[in-house]
């Protein structure tokens, strides 16, 4: 017979294909289990890939034993046997028994072997996962603040001062990957972006942020390459945790940010689960000159100014146009819309309509976009007054990117406006603390302070945030309110005379509001100088007309404010210079309107 017939005929007479079969149905089955397992535990993407090595290691052993011969000899003696009173026939019906009974035996041992070889699989995986959880068990023993960094701003090797956008941009989205890792205290780019330059030691700036751990780095981009060197350091001790250099082509630029956060977060011990690696590693856009425009957005968005705002737009409007399905950018354009109306751009219903179809688009491209959740956060609370939408929103991108301090700054305001005091501040320190040196969120800590009734903290935030940023108007404004409320006029007088030429305001008019807290007669005088249209107060003269007592005048001003949807007007629901007008009716009815139940 041919050898390889006979090869065949002996597979399928011990049934090797069945017993292949089986086997690797079994595996399959205690893949899917482990790799459930893996997921639910968040345990390392290597442990499944081990299980199919265990499974593997274990086939040829079944197979081996499925394909040994029986034993024969027993079957060609009992026939030779020359017993009186045998005839042939009953020699080969005993003969074909035992050869029965030995296929059973031979059937029970492979079968054994091939539970044997599950068993054995399983008891491996199971000692080295378990080991793995153990020992990361023991790596959460160390304190939080080792698993905490700082990104400073990356060198712009390229030789041209105009690529600088390019280098913070691949800074900003490397903080973006990392604050997406829950388990990781990642400082914000704001903040971040003020240590350019600067001449601190690693040390001090680890001391000033609050991490164990910096990062620092050099970009150059020449042509359609670049080139980025990493280096994660112990900022107390000044050790190299990790190094890295890359040297590729442009496009895999995505990659490379990608590569550093996970190296990041494997040199911390940090756990990752496997959806925040899928965030980290999703491509944004395949559009590089898309990618560069969001680039140049972004670092306009973060200057906070209506012209800064303007720019912002025209760019990220420019990646959307190269790649209509760049949800990033969709998402930087809604961010910037929400704020337009804040930084003396279009009136809210002007743009409600723009902000609330960027938002849309963003989220339709990517359920899972943290800044896109914020914007719509915003716009719900901010446009239209519906606090519970927004504050679903709001935890969402939260819980989408622990780390976004603008997400906690926005949520801080939410719960103040809504008498929630204990729970704003808390999130208003989250927010500094992620973003110590932004003057936004200083300034909100400020602002829950005041209304909370700590004056002497507020002023501390103030004072704070107009050192990063010296003539903000509205921080300029909060500081002068709050010395009014301690009745310290004095010290409000030179802050209204700083508001009135930073905003082309009479000085005269808080002049005179200031001398009728201190002489009553001086009142009528004061309400008519508040009357003039260019005094600025976030609310109108609204609340200067309150503090006075001169409720019908201020509620005129509010209404004023309602009609056009004011930013700020939420805040008078717990405005400590409207304490005068909560019993009234027509304030109460204001904030019925508002959506404020309380």
């Amino acid at each position: 017979m041919n050898p390889l017939k006979g090869l065949i005929l002996e597979i399928h007479r011990r049934s090797l294909w069945q017993v292949l079969l089986i086997y690797v149905g079994g595996a399959w089955v205690c893949y899917e289990i482990i790799d459930t397992i893996t997921d639910r535990l968040a345990l390392p993407e290597w442990l499944p890939v081990l299980a199919i090595i265990l499974f593997l290691i274990g086939l040829p052993v079944v197979l081996a034993t499925a394909f040994v011969r029986e034993e024969e000899g027993s079957f060609s003696a009992l026939a030779a046997r020359p017993e009186a009173g045998l005839d042939s026939e009953r020699l080969e019906a005993e003969a074909a028994a035992a050869r029965r009974q030995a296929r059973r035996r031979h059937r029970v041992l492979t079968w054994r072997n091939a539970g044997l070889s599950f068993v054995i699989a399983l008891a491996v995986w199971g000692v080295v996962a378990t080991g793995w959880l153990v020992l990361s068990e023991r790596a959460e023993e160390t304190p939080v603040e080792r698993r905490s960094v700082a990104v400073l701003p990356f060198a712009n090797l390229s030789g041209d001062p105009h690529a600088e956008y390019f280098s913070d941009g691949v800074t900003g989205d490397i903080i973006n990957h990392l604050s997406q890792i829950a388990d990781l205290k990642v400082i914000s780019r704001t903040t971040i972006m003020q240590y350019k330059g600067s001449s601190s030691s690693l040390r001090e700036i680890g001391e000033e942020l609050g991490v164990a751990t910096v990062l620092e780095g050099e970009v150059q981009r020449i042509g359609d390459r670049v080139r980025i060197n990493a280096q994660l350091i112990d900022a107390e001790n000044d050790v190299h945790l990790w190094a890295e250099q890359y040297n590729r082509e442009l496009t895999d630029v995505f990659a490379i940010q990608s590569d550093v956060a996970q190296q990041i977060a494997a040199a911390l011990r940090t756990r990752l689960t496997p959806a925040e690696r899928r965030r980290i590693e999703a491509r944004p856009t395949e559009n590089l000159e898309a990618y560069d425009d969001y680039l140049r957005g972004r670092r306009f968005w973060t200057q906070r100014s209506l012209a800064a705002l303007d720019s912002a737009i025209r760019y990220y409007n420019r990646a959307v146009l190269l790649d209509p399905e760049y949800a990033r950018a969709y998402a930087g354009l809604a961010e910037t819309y929400v704020l337009l109306p804040e930084y003396g751009g279009p009136s809210i219903p002007e743009t409600l309509p723009y902000a609330r179809a960027a938002t849309e688009r963003a989220l339709a491209l990517d359920p899972d976009l943290a800044e896109a959740y914020a914007a719509y956060g915003y716009l719900k609370a901010v446009f239209e007054w519906d606090w519970d939408a927004a504050e679903r929103d709001y935890l969402k991108a939260i819980e989408l990117n622990p780390d976004y301090a603008t997400a906690h700054q926005w949520y801080a305001e939410l719960l103040g406006v809504t008498g929630r005091w204990d729970a704003a501040l808390a999130e208003a320190r989250k927010a500094i603390e992620l973003d110590p040196r932004s003057p936004a969120a200083n300034e909100i800590m400020g602002v829950v302070f005041t209304y909370a009734g700590r004056p002497d903290d507020a002023i501390r935030m103030y004072e704070r945030a107009l050192r990063i940023v010296p003539e903000w108007v509205d921080c300029i404004y909060d500081l002068a309110n709050v010395h009014v409320l301690r009745g310290d006029y004095a010290n409000a007088a030179p802050l209204f005379d700083r508001l009135a030429q930073l905003t082309g305001s009479d000085p005269e008019a808080y002049r005179a509001y200031l001398a009728a807290l201190s002489d009553p007669a001086k009142i009528p005088a004061a309400v008519t100088a508040l009357q003039a249209p260019n005094v600025f107060s976030t609310t109108a003269p609204s609340e200067y007309l309150a503090h006075l007592g001169r409720y019908d005048e201020a509620l005129a001003a509010l209404e004023q404010e309602y009609e056009a949807r004011k930013p700020r007007l939420p805040w008078v629901n717990g405005h400590p210079m409207y304490e005068g007008l909560r019993s009234d009716p027509r304030f109460q009815d204001l904030l019925r309107r508002m959506n404020f139940t309380h």
